[in-house]
């Protein structure tokens, strides 16, 4: 299973204040706050923890079928640049970060190496025109391209915890897809399930 998450970099500084008093000790444990005071860059820090988290939450919500988001109990490392850990409810997930200029993108995996690779597109909504009423469209398109096959056919359904699968016709894939957009970044996460 494969959970993603997306943050805009210069929409996050112009509309979320992470220094305002108690914020970063309700969403981070003790260990992560100490990875943040310590960090040459604490802003990127911040949310390369919160991307983690949210990509993990979304693993352990399509596997458990149970909301419970509580940021604090996700518990994050950092080994690099781009790899970490996360557990969650006593579920070790594996976790890969890429930083850029523009955004910051986790994603998250029960998979281990070799199994269940995930292959992971993040887009700029404003550059391909992009909006919350054709997204769906817009994946499905580069999907069946990908598939080369007929892209009116697919769809994308959530369920009622908001989970997101792709269907055939009336038939469920066997492919796990997580959906993430923040700012003027969309992306997507697609994997077959193993």
């Amino acid at each position: 299973m494969i959970g993603n998450d997306i943050v805009d970099i210069d929409y996050t500084r112009k509309h979320i204040d992470w220094t305002r008093r108690g914020w970063v000790q309700k969403i981070f444990n003790s260990y992560e706050q100490d990875i943040i005071a310590d960090s040459m860059d604490p802003f990127t820090t911040v949310w390369r923890l919160w991307s983690m988290k949210e990509s993990v939450y979304k693993v352990h919500l399509r596997s458990k079928q149970e909301r419970s988001f509580c940021p604090s109990k996700i518990a994050c490392k950092i080994f690099d640049g781009k790899i970490g850990l996360a557990a969650f409810d006593g579920i070790e997930y594996s976790t890969e970060t890429e930083i850029d200029d523009q955004y910051i993108y986790s994603s998250a995996s029960t998979y281990s190496k070799g199994k269940g690779n995930a292959n992971h597109h993040i887009y700029s909504c404003d550059e391909l025109k992009i909006n919350s009423n054709n997204y769906h469209n817009f994946i499905l398109d580069k999907i069946s391209k990908g598939l080369s096959s007929n892209g009116n056919q697919m769809h994308i359904k959530k369920c009622a915890l908001g989970i997101p699968y792709l269907y055939f016709g009336d038939l469920q894939q066997d492919a796990c897809i997580s959906i993430t957009h923040h700012g003027k970044y969309l992306a997507f996460s697609i994997a077959q399930k193993s």
